[in-house]
């Protein structure tokens, strides 16, 4: 933005930010929701088809953390265990947990409990671009993960076992929330759990964890690509 006396002209690439996903005509809920504050992140970009939680009027993305490395402490010399992920990608902005925050390892459901942990510690890690290493005591860590499990925010408020994730999907979002730039970001949304003509859901943040959503929402159903889908015809 300028002042009034300011003229000139200017342009700034966005690239696309939105992809259509679904098939057919959707019809989301009749009331949708408020993005939940602690998701109102400037330059973050939660594109449709995305997994959220939407209850009493607030709607809740499901972010998760890829795991690269787990290093485990002997509990003596080294007291911590050390979860090396990739953070998660909302558009413009990576997202990892902060210090304090409780995660866990994704179960096998949504609704699958686990042990929780208190995050000690996340920086950059020094040997691999673009991945960081969490830490958590190794006396009170999560289940332990293998490269390629998920990490999410738990709902604990104390390390320890049988604990829930903090998010659980009941629905995709339908359009896309785009914060961009914006200071003191809000924004509005809309959530489909029923669509029988389909989700384009290779296309979305779902597709990695479409074997969940297609539990945890059974009656959006999903269109999935075979692996050769998009091979180059000789």
């Amino acid at each position: 933005m300028t002042s009034f006396n300011a003229f000139g002209s200017g342009s700034k690439n966005y690239s696309q930010t939105s992809k259509p996903v679904w098939l057919g005509t959707v019809a989301p809920h009749v009331v949708g929701g408020v993005l939940a504050s602690a998701y109102r992140i400037a330059g973050a970009h939660y594109p449709a088809g995305t997994p959220v939680n939407l209850t009493a009027g607030v709607i809740k993305p499901l972010v998760f953390f890829e795991v690269t490395a787990f290093s485990a402490g002997d509990g003596t010399t080294t007291t911590v265990d050390t979860i090396t992920v990739k953070p998660a990608q909302v558009g413009g902005a990576n997202v990892l947990p902060a210090v304090g925050d409780f995660i866990q390892k994704l179960g096998s459901t949504f609704a699958a409990t686990g042990k929780a942990a208190e995050v000690a510690s996340v920086a950059e890690n020094v040997t691999t671009a673009g991945t960081y290493d969490i830490t958590v005591s190794h006396a009170a860590t999560i289940d332990e993960p293998n490269e390629g499990d998920l990490i999410v925010l738990s709902s604990a408020a104390a390390a320890g076992s049988s604990k829930t994730i903090a998010v659980q999907p009941n629905g995709y979002l339908y359009s896309d929330i785009y914060l961009g730039g914006l200071s003191n970001p809000n924004a509005t949304g809309a959530v489909v759990d029923f669509h029988g003509e389909g989700l384009l859901v290779d296309f979305t943040p779902a597709a990695a964890v479409a074997a969940l959503m297609k539990a945890a929402v059974p009656n959006v159903i999903q269109h999935t690509f075979p692996d050769d889908a998009f091979a180059t015809i000789d």
